[in-house]
């Protein structure tokens, strides 16, 4: 295959499909057609030959071929992202596209508010965002997909940091006590002591479910689960009326979903840790420098709301 714009085009689109499982969902972050994608695709297999992937029920599975080309695939997307910061940092521009990464709770609570900031300080630079969970948020990094991720990691819950990409902590924050208000009487509350609550909670696969899971078994009880959502506003919408109390990061906890009180937990002290995850190159870019400045500018003068 020659180097041309439409097989370059072709293999960064591979990539997208590679990360999202699917045609459609890359076509979703391209902000194209599935048939687009499903064209690039075509052509990209007739190009080499052969077939690249497997239709599936519910995506793409890439071919032996297809996982050797991808290697390719990715070095090019590294190679272009390396170019872009080059060309950015000689016209020393504020201007053009920033993509990032963020899990839920802090693409509501921290990126929202970055965005405005970043819409004032820096009106040329377009800000794309993404949700995702830690771990593909770091696979999309280091795919070059995305430019910036923030992931967090909660206290007994390792979480694996490849040591090529530059890591930086934006924000602590405790985990609090979440309830109906009227339940819990004291404003402060030892783990212990809510043995005899039923619980809403985040799956165990996810790090909040995982921590708050850890954290009651060492305080000797496995908690009543009786709603168990990933949807912090449907887990937050439950605690309010009452079926059951929650352990989540103050940020996760929006004063708008649903009327709850705040107990803070006193024993143990649990925390999350909201990190910034980015390649090298990519962070000396001055777009993406903008948006960290954004990032800490919020943290520092925009905190969780208080009740």
């Amino acid at each position: 295959m020659s180097p041309d714009p439409q097989t370059v085009t072709r293999l960064v689109t591979l990539v997208h499909v590679s990360q999202q499982g699917s045609l459609s969902g890359a076509a979703r972050v391209l902000g194209v057609s599935t048939s687009a994608v499903s064209q690039q695709m075509s052509a990209l297999a007739a190009d080499c030959g052969t077939e690249l992937f497997d239709r599936q029920p519910r995506g793409v599975v890439l071919t032996g071929a297809g996982l050797a080309l991808l290697e390719h695939a990715e070095q090019l997307v590294r190679h272009l992202d390396q170019t872009a910061t080059t060309m950015s940092q000689l016209s020393d521009s504020l201007a053009g596209p920033v993509r990032i990464a963020s899990i839920a709770s802090a693409a509501a609570s921290i990126v929202l508010p970055t965005a405005h900031a970043l819409h004032s300080s820096a009106p040329d630079v377009t800000l794309t965002v993404t949700t995702l969970e830690p771990a593909a948020s770091l696979e999309a990094v280091e795919r070059g997909t995305v430019d910036v991720a923030l992931i967090d990691v909660y206290d007994h819950v390792p979480l694996a940091l490849p040591a090529h990409l530059v890591v930086e902590e934006l924000l602590r924050e405790p985990l609090v006590v979440v309830a109906r208000r009227g339940t819990i009487s004291s404003r402060s509350v030892a783990l212990g002591t809510l043995a005899g609550h039923r619980w809403v909670l985040p799956p165990s696969e996810a790090a909040c479910g995982a921590a708050t899971r850890h954290a009651c078994r060492a305080a000797g009880f496995d908690p009543a689960v009786s709603w168990q959502t990933d949807d912090l506003l449907l887990l937050v919408a439950a605690v309010s009326r009452g079926e059951g109390i929650a352990l989540l990061p103050r940020r996760a906890v929006s004063d708008s979903v649903a009327p709850v009180a705040l107990h803070r937990l006193v024993d143990p002290v649990l925390e999350r840790r909201i990190l910034v995850v980015g390649r090298p190159s990519t962070l000396e870019r001055p777009t993406v420098r903008a948006l960290l400045d954004a990032l800490h500018h919020v943290v520092r003068h925009v905190p969780a709301q208080t009740r």
